[in-house]
């Protein structure tokens, strides 16, 4: 595959494995693990193959490899059929074209683009809903609140919404916790970890300058107009000394 078609190789892994999934999702649990697992990868994958179509990023290569040991997973633990086959196949189409695109991926974080803190939170977010899917063990209730209410916190925060820090910093993490009595050992180890990575990157200050950045207050400063250019000074009607022409 060559860009920008193996820019599209994260969703092709995430779309065959959510149908794998669709056809018979053994040995996860109809719900809540196979639908956060499909909605996760979806998600994952979409936002993937968007920074790599739009920006070349190196954070959009790195989650499309998630994507694609997600698949690998899966391919592990579910049982063989013709769409095992074919979600397989098509995982390692979608690896060739992440390897493809190694060289075209920006090698050093852009200058002006939101500081690594900033870009992981939303991020490990995201990863949430396949983390639980995978773990899911308790009330389902419980794991599909903390695994949706994390997509909501990421967009919150990443489209700069009123209130979005204070839900990642504080919100989110409270109601996650608050839920853990309600699961089973394995979810809970992970929503546990998820709320301690979500915690160390929301309190960052680079998190917080990211959401809002500091302002500052312009001034001018007068230029004698025997120093500004002709043009300008023309352009604005004024004379060699500054006073406007009759």
């Amino acid at each position: 595959m060559r860009p920008p078609l193996a820019a599209l190789a994260p969703l092709a892994a995430a779309l065959a494995w959510t149908i794998a999934l669709v056809v018979s999702p053994d040995p996860l649990p109809a719900v809540p693990s196979a639908l956060l697992v499909g909605i996760g990868l979806l998600l994952m994958a979409t936002t993937s193959t968007t920074g790599l179509v739009v920006l070349g990023a190196r954070w959009a290569h790195r989650l499309g490899w998630l994507v694609v040991a997600v698949g690998g997973a899966l391919a592990v633990v579910r049982p063989i059929d013709t769409a095992w086959v074919v979600a397989l196949a098509v995982t390692a189409l979608s690896a060739a074209g992440l390897v493809s695109l190694q060289g075209r991926i920006r090698k050093l974080p852009s200058a002006t683009g939101p500081p690594t803190q900033a870009v992981l939170l939303p991020l490990l977010q995201l990863c949430a809903p396949v983390a639980l899917g995978l773990t899911a063990s308790g009330e389902a209730w419980a794991v599909t609140t903390v695994a949706l209410s994390a997509l909501l916190a990421a967009f919150l925060y990443s489209r700069v919404i009123f209130g979005g820090l204070v839900v990642a910093r504080v919100v989110w993490p409270v109601l996650a916790l608050a839920l853990t009595p309600f699961m089973d050992l394995p979810a809970v180890i992970v929503t546990v970890v998820l709320v301690a990575g979500n915690l160390a990157l929301a309190w960052h200050p680079s998190a917080k300058a990211a959401f809002h950045p500091p302002r500052t207050v312009g001034s001018t400063f007068p230029i004698p107009p025997e120093l500004a250019p002709p043009e300008i000074l023309d352009a604005a009607g004024l004379d060699d000394r500054g006073r406007r022409k009759s």
